[in-house]
């Protein structure tokens, strides 16, 4: 399934393992503060926490060719409950900031975990400073839940 745009020549993809490079340099460019967390390869395509969510879809966005933004989509396990997605790792790469990619990857990311994969929900984290992705993601819609905490020890 690959969207387009024509007047920005975007071509929105899913990622597959010969991605996983690529994904690499975009979570590089990222200025979230968790951003170096190691994850180990195989989490990119397989189990996270299968009792959270069993397999994460990538989305990659391309303008001419070029990689300009990911985003990662946390499906739940076919038996949950309730099946929220969770939405994660939005990165765009600084030449192609200011020009909507991040709002067609957010726009068709939901479009299709609504019309193909039948989700209830998507759930995603923000960190407060990120002014530009908090009025993106109330734009589409995403409503404020709660304030977490995050602590640290460091030993």
């Amino acid at each position: 399934m690959v969207h387009k745009l024509p007047a920005k020549k975007l071509a929105i993809r899913i990622a597959g393992p010969e991605d996983i490079a690529t994904i690499e340099e975009l979570d590089q460019l990222s200025t979230s503060p968790t951003r170096d967390i190691h994850r180990d390869m195989e989490k990119y395509f397989g189990s996270v926490d299968p009792s959270t969510h069993e397999h994460t879809v990538i989305f990659l966005a391309e303008v001419a060719g070029s990689l300009a933004g990911k985003a990662e989509l946390m499906l739940p396990p076919a038996e949950a409950l309730h099946s929220i997605g969770y939405i994660k790792r939005v990165v765009v790469h600084p030449d192609f900031r200011g020009q909507n990619i991040a709002t067609s990857l957010m726009e068709y990311i939901l479009t299709f975990a609504h019309t193909e994969l039948h989700l209830e929900a998507i759930d995603l984290h923000v960190w407060e400073e990120n002014q530009a992705a908090i009025k993106l993601y109330e734009k589409l819609g995403f409503q404020f839940q709660h304030r977490e905490l995050y602590y640290r020890l460091p030993l």
